[in-house]
């Protein structure tokens, strides 16, 4: 691949389109990640978690849960 061409449509990348998206481990918890896709085609071009983002507080339901076994 040519450094900075998009590897689909061959376009240069000057641009990319970042999106925050969410991702799952093994089928837990969404996890808050970032979404690198080119501006021509919409390819991804690459994903990754999210330095900046902050935990996710747990469902009122689910600390209700909590607090009445406590």
């Amino acid at each position: 691949m040519n450094q900075g061409e998009c590897p689909k449509c061959g376009k240069r990348l000057l641009h990319v389109r970042i999106e925050s998206v969410f991702g799952q481990n093994n089928g837990s918890d969404d996890i808050r990640c970032l979404s690198y896709s080119c501006i021509h085609c919409n390819m991804v071009l690459n994903v990754q978690l999210d330095p900046r983002a902050k935990p996710r507080r747990k469902s009122a339901s689910a600390a209700a849960t909590v607090e009445r076994v406590v």
